[in-house]
């Protein structure tokens, strides 16, 4: 098998991006531990887009820190990122996986994930500064590159986050993350923050990401904003996974009393390509 190599990181070329084996994650000691992830399985395919969904509580977030390195899962559990197993990597190896770029992360708030001080167009350069591989030009050239592909013009590259409005704030967020060219992307309620213009805009971006390079890991507790975007949703309620299918199945022929509560919650919603 052929390999890709990136900055501190070798994985596989075609190991999938994600692969979650009996993910267990307890938070608290003693009496007050409590077990927010119970044995959560799934793979991402390379190119895939996968919806989790759940209310608020129900763990989406920590599978995604979980993912990151950022929550210890318990013994047993097993996350492999494009081939690399992740869980007991010491705090040095988890460093360098974080800085090969192979997963980003785009938060809810792009106010709070990008720094005031800078302008954006020096946030969007510096996970590639970091690695320390390409030079200065050739840094600025994939700024502009990513700024195009998330429908910003590159002039944008020299205001601060308080210069835009949410919405183009979340692109510059998006074009951060795609520009380490990572196999798995990781949108926690992405779209949450923003008023209906733009969520639309951002979520029409993310179903122009669909089917590319990267994988996508899309966290909502909102179904109508991944059945557009995404091409299978997992369903999770208290740490488990209820329901796992095709997104157009989950929308259309809902399997669980949970996944059709949250349709009943949105019953005009539809998912892209299906029939109304």
């Amino acid at each position: 098998m052929s390999e890709l190599t990136t900055p501190g990181l070798t994985v596989p070329d075609l190991a999938p991006a994600l692969e979650v084996r009996s993910l267990d994650v307890h938070y608290g000691r003693g009496r007050s531990r409590k077990k927010v992830i119970d044995q959560v399985s799934f793979t991402v395919a390379a190119g895939e887009a996968v919806g989790v969904i759940g209310e608020t509580g129900s763990g989406k977030s920590t599978i995604a820190r979980s993912v990151l390195g950022l929550v210890q899962p318990d013994a047993g559990s097993s996350v492999r990122v494009a081939g690399r197993e992740v869980t007991g990597l010491s705090s040095r190896a988890l460093r360098a996986f974080r800085r090969s770029g192979v997963v980003q992360y785009v938060f809810q708030d792009p106010q709070r994930s990008l720094d005031p001080d800078v302008s954006v167009g020096q946030s969007v350069a510096e996970p590639l500064l970091i690695q320390g591989v390409l030079g200065r030009a050739a840094v600025r050239d994939a700024v502009r590159a990513q700024f195009e592909q998330v429908q910003l013009d590159p002039a944008f590259a020299d205001r601060f986050p308080a210069e835009l409005s949410g919405g183009q704030r979340q692109r510059v967020a998006i074009a951060r993350a795609l520009v380490t060219k990572p196999r798995l992307l990781i949108l926690d309620e992405p779209v949450s923050a923003l008023d209906s213009a733009n969520r639309v805009r951002i979520l029409e971006l993310l179903g122009r990401l669909r089917g590319a390079d990267v994988a996508l890991l899309f966290i909502s507790h909102d179904l109508g904003s991944v059945a557009g975007v995404t091409d299978r949703t997992l369903v999770l309620y208290r740490g488990e996974l209820v329901e796992v299918n095709a997104t157009s199945r989950i929308v259309n022929e809902p399997a669980h009393p949970y996944t059709r509560a949250l349709i009943g919650s949105a019953p005009t919603m539809r998912a892209k390509g299906t029939t109304p």
